[in-house]
């Protein structure tokens, strides 16, 4: 079996993410993919070591795990 093509579609995946993670961390306007919402970036989430970025529809949500 081949897994190259979904090897380069996580890939690339990580790293559109990635991307996003670090303008919102800089403080840069970012905007929802599908719904063009504003996403907000939270680190003070109720469970420790964890943060969230997100929209305001919830059409865009990643989490992440802060170590």
């Amino acid at each position: 079996m081949d897994f190259s093509a979904l090897t380069k579609k996580s890939s690339a995946s990580f790293n559109q993410h990635k991307n996003l993670l670090k303008k919102l961390a800089k403080g840069n306007t970012v905007k929802c993919e599908k719904c063009q919402g504003i996403l907000t970036l939270d680190l003070k989430t109720p469970k420790p070591g964890q943060g969230v970025a997100k929209c305001p529809k919830g059409c865009t949500e990643i989490v992440l795990e802060l170590g």
